[in-house]
Order: structure tokens, then sequence, then C-alpha cells
């Protein structure tokens, strides 16, 4: 087995790649998989710098394999399990929030937080989905309560969760208007986007009063300065949990609501997204590609603050797919 391992807070110095072929046995509620794909998301750098929930309630328990997307081959059921065999591609949201466990070769996962990928998905995409996918659906739809004909603002619109709540929101029947960096404005369109503007000048603020939800994934000042853009009464789901106080104080005097989230488990929405990736509605669209022991260039790539899509790791080796 091999593995990532965080072994202290910090810089990406601190992610160590670590082959061991020992791996336990399943438990009675859980499967072995071997991972082919694990997605890098925002949080796992929030994780690895110590600032996120999850490390403030986990504290210093080292080493830590962390990593909350994956997708990949069943090789070990325990006796009696009958949800799934050796053999069944399989993907989930896994181990969230004090867990993870998706950067390694082979590791067990509880089985009620895996779905079957179905056989037209590719293996990759069905990987990079869940996170990002479910926090993308519950911002929009749980929270969000989006309804066709309303019309949303997305920031950070061409990242992991941005891109994804683009074309959901679509699918929805919203008007949908994103913000992002002049270089990507062509991509948000490609995405389904009526209208993109460039983050940079603040040019959004030409937008007042306009959106009957906006999904921030900035936060900060950023999320503030945008509460001008939403309609009275109207909602401001910012999903940055770092900064969501400071931005619904920030609007306390004002006729706006904010609320803030945290993606939930749920095999029911996971299912129905990758009906949607295989429908062709939903694209996952995969920017970068590392191996297990490059995940420090993964996090060093998405700290930068400009990813594409989303980032996986491959802890397999390179994964061919027609």
């Amino acid at each position: 087995m091999s593995r990532l391992e965080l072994c202290a807070y910090g810089g990406v110095e601190n992610l160590v790649f670590n082959e061991d072929n020992s791996v336990e046995p399943p438990e009675a509620n859980e499967v072995q998989v071997k991972i082919l794909t694990a997605g890098v998301n925002v949080i796992d750098t929030k994780i690895r710098q110590g600032t996120s929930f999850a490390a403030k309630t986990r504290g210093e328990r080292f080493p830590w394999v962390i990593g909350y997307d994956m997708s990949g081959e069943v090789v070990k059921v325990p006796r009696g399990c009958t949800e799934f065999k050796k053999g069944d591609r399989v993907c989930g949201l896994v181990g969230f929030p004090l867990s993870g466990g998706a950067y390694s070769s082979v590791n067990n996962f509880v089985a009620s937080e895996l779905v079957k990928v179905p056989d037209e998905c590719k293996i990759k995409a069905a990987g990079a989905l869940p996170l990002a996918g479910l926090t993308a659906y519950q911002a929009l739809f749980d929270i969000g309560r989006l309804k066709e004909g309303q019309t949303v603002i997305i920031s950070a619109a061409a990242g992991g969760v941005g891109h994804l709540a683009v074309q959901l929101a679509k699918i929805a029947g919203a008007r949908v208007m994103g913000i992002c960096s002049k270089e990507n404005h062509e991509f948000v369109r490609s995405l389904g986007a009526d209208c993109v503007v460039d983050y940079h000048n603040e040019e959004c603020l030409k937008w007042q009063s306009e959106a009957d939800l906006f999904i921030d994934l900035v936060g900060g000042q950023s999320a503030i300065n945008n509460l001008s853009l939403l309609k009275i009464n109207s909602t401001m789901v910012s999903v940055p949990t770092i900064t969501y106080q400071a931005v619904k104080l920030a609007a306390t005097n004002m006729a706006v609501n904010v609320a803030g989230m945290v993606v939930k488990q749920n095999i029911n929405q996971l299912k129905k997204l990758l009906e949607y990736v295989v429908s062709g509605e939903l694209k996952v669209h995969i920017s970068e590609s590392f191996f297990l022991r490059d995940g420090a260039k993964a996090h060093a790539v998405l700290s930068g603050g400009h990813a594409v899509g989303k980032l996986i790791l491959l802890p397999n080796g390179i994964v061919r797919e027609v």
C-alpha cells in the first residue's frame, strides 16, 4: 500500500509519500478498494495548513492520510457483504470530515459511503465528483432553494465546485452569472453561463440587486462586497467556513440572508450527479493529474488559486479510458 501522509500542519513539504505493503482487512461495515482516482480539493489544502474545522477538531494526530474524493475497484469484501462484490467500480465522499483516506493506493472505506459507478461513466470523472458535486448541489438546492427562472451568481465559477454549480444551475433552468478571472471566461461560458465577468476589477458590481441567490466560493471581503448583488430578502450561501461569520455579520443591517454550509454525505444525490454525468448534462473538467508521490505539487497548484475545474491524484498510476 502506498499513501501520502500529512505528518504536520503547514507547507506542502509536510505531505510525505510512504510505501508500505501492509493493509488491514476490511471491518464488517467496510469494503477494501484499490483507488484509481483521488480528488484534490481546497479543503485538503486548508487541512494541510491546519486552518480548517477538521484539522482543529482532530488536532495533532499524525500521520493522517487525508482525501475525501475517490473512485476505484473493490478488491475485498467482508463475509456477509451483499451490496458490493470484488471487481465493482465504486466512488464516494469518504471519511468526511475527520478521517478521509483517499490519498492511498488501497484502503478500507465504510460501505454505506460508496455507490457503484455506472458502466458508462469514466472512473476519473467519478473520482473527482463527490465532494465538489455534492457541495454545489446542496448549496444550490438544499440551502439556496434555487428555482427555475431565478438568477444565480456564482463566484470562482471556473473552480472545482464553481464549474459544477454553473452546470447544475443551468440544468435547473436558472439564469447563471459567473465571476472568474478573464482567462477563464470562455470556459465558463462553455458550461452554459449566461454572463461572465472578471473578479479583478469588481466588474460584477454592475449586477446590483440582480441575484435571487449568490453562491460564494471565495469568502472574506469578496463575499462582503458582493452582498449588494442580492435582491431584497434573497440569499447568499457562503461556503468557506472560516469567513462565514464575518460575512453574516456584515449583512446584519441588510435585507438579505447569509447561510453557511458544510457538505453532507448523500448517496441519493451522488447517484443523481452520476446520472447527469452519464447523460452528458454534467461534465467534470479535470485540468491536471498527478501521481500519488507528487501530491504536494497538486496542493501547490491548488493553493495558487487559479486551478480550473478539478485536480486529481492517480494512486495506482495512469488510468487509460476510451
